[in-house]
């Protein structure tokens, strides 16, 4: 069986439109809304379930109908709520515009009540993810819940994401113990400093240079580079026909990780990731409904469940060791999907 993940940040109701005609401002535009779970450790945590790893997801809902609703539906998925808390806070949500294309025309997030965890909420919720050996978290999160993360991992393979440009300079606080970070070209530049042309294998090992042992940097439709004890390689992802953008960059962490949860090799693990993203991209939603570790496993490495940690070779390396926009558009529309696997022509959905 799959180790299992907990994944820590934000947990919010999405409503996703999709326009029948270009969205304008200043009217109404024909087209369909849905609402759904959202939130990244949210999107990546019902991907995960998906993929038949053992999660838990924490963070925090009100005691509103819309986070009743949410921790019913989340719980029929299959993942374990124990460590969702209840706030007098209004559950978070995101609103998602999207043109007939499938790009993002707009967005808005109201993330109050993830940006209200603290250091007494990490403290809650740390004994009730003791048994994962995985910790996934985002940048959604506080600077203070973070170091607390940080330090209450201990041992543990702890994974993080960037979530945003704005948001990625928050790693600093992870940085010294950090295994694995995922991020996009302008969250790299961002934390980094460096110019955002810079060639993506430069700019993954000036990541690398940060603290964290392992590298994710998606880069459009360009290769995936990753850098692994300090050594770069890059994988081409799959063209996708695109549906909807949103969630594509949370599919890739979950497929990675579910691989790794599996004790497949970072480049296996990342192969997996990136088919997930292309199915979740062909789809509407956060989490394709096709998505399951059969349709993703990379030739060679089986489809059965397998053992480990993400274990082995991804252990935590303690603390010497050196990406739906479910997040606050703090200064640009983020649309969640880090990676983009596009078929020629394809819309990004980035601006």
């Amino acid at each position: 069986m799959p180790s299992a993940i907990a994944c820590l940040g934000a947990v919010h109701a999405d409503l996703i439109a999709h326009g029948e005609r270009a969205v304008l401002r200043e009217t109404s535009t024909p087209g369909t809304i849905r609402m759904t779970p959202g939130g990244v450790a949210t999107n990546v945590a019902r991907a995960l379930a998906r993929l038949a790893v053992p999660v838990r997801l924490a963070g925090a809902i009100g005691q509103d109908a819309d986070g009743t609703a949410l921790a019913r539906q989340l719980a029929e998925e299959g993942l374990d709520v124990g460590a969702l808390a209840r706030t007098s806070l209004a559950t978070g949500r995101y609103l998602a515009l999207h043109d007939p294309d499938g790009s993002l025309a707009g967005a808005i997030c109201d993330t109050a009540i993830t940006e209200s965890l603290d250091e007494e909420f990490v403290a809650a919720v740390a004994p009730l993810l003791a048994a994962a050996p995985v910790w996934f978290c985002e940048t959604n999160l506080p600077e203070a819940a973070l170091a607390a993360l940080a330090e209450a991992a201990g041992e543990r393979m702890l994974v993080a994401d960037a979530v945003s440009r704005a948001k990625a300079p928050k790693l600093a606080v992870l940085s010294g113990r950090l295994d694995l970070v995922f991020l996009n070209r302008a969250e790299a530049a961002a934390w980094t400093g460096f110019a955002e042309e810079t060639p993506a294998v430069p700019l993954a090992l000036a990541v690398a240079a940060l603290g964290p042992r392992r590298v994710v940097l998606s880069d459009g439709g360009a290769p995936l580079t990753l850098v692994e004890n300090g050594e770069p390689f890059q994988l081409e992802p799959p063209a996708a026909q695109v549906v909807d953008v949103t969630g594509a960059g949370d599919a890739l962490i979950a497929g990675t990780l579910a691989g790794l949860a599996r004790s497949l090799s970072l480049e296996d693990a990342a192969i997996a990731g990136l088919r997930a993203a292309r199915l979740t991209l062909e789809a509407t939603g956060a989490v394709a409904a096709g998505l399951s570790w059969p349709a993703i496993a990379p030739a060679g490495t089986g489809t059965g469940t397998g053992t480990g940690a993400g274990a082995g070779d991804c252990a935590g390396s303690g603390p010497d060791t050196a990406g739906h926009p479910d997040e606050a558009l703090d200064d640009e529309p983020e649309t969640d999907s880090d990676v983009f696997l596009l078929a020629p022509d394809a819309p990004t959905g980035r601006d």
